[in-house]
């Protein structure tokens, strides 16, 4: 069975993450790291900024209830996933064949 990626070309290379390579190899003590988004204190330690908390908590604060999906997930998203696989033009979407499987941390599906 051939892979409906097979034609998909390799994107290239994330130049950000090349700065972390960059900054692993550069020997000078005093630098610092502020390609990947996680940054370290002089103990080594990665502390929480005041500007995350800050942010973290106007989200709490305005949070609605949160609730489960129904067991079929979330409906515009199965579809634009079909549409993505399949193709907007697909028969298998248009005839009601295709199924859209949506878990958390969904591994395999036998």
């Amino acid at each position: 069975m051939t892979s409906l990626f097979q034609s998909v070309p390799q994107a290239p290379r994330d130049p950000i993450l090349g700065l972390n390579e960059q900054f692993n190899a550069d020997s000078r003590n005093n630098k610092v790291n502020l390609g990947v988004g996680v940054y370290y204190n002089e103990q080594g330690q990665m502390p929480l900024l005041d500007s995350v908390k800050q942010a973290e908590t106007r989200l709490a604060q305005q949070a609605d209830a949160r609730g489960y999906l129904p067991i079929d997930g979330l409906a515009p998203y199965n579809k634009g996933a079909q549409q993505l696989l399949l193709g907007t033009n697909s028969a298998a979407i248009a005839e009601g064949r295709a199924v859209t499987v949506q878990l958390r941390r969904l591994c395999r599906l036998s």
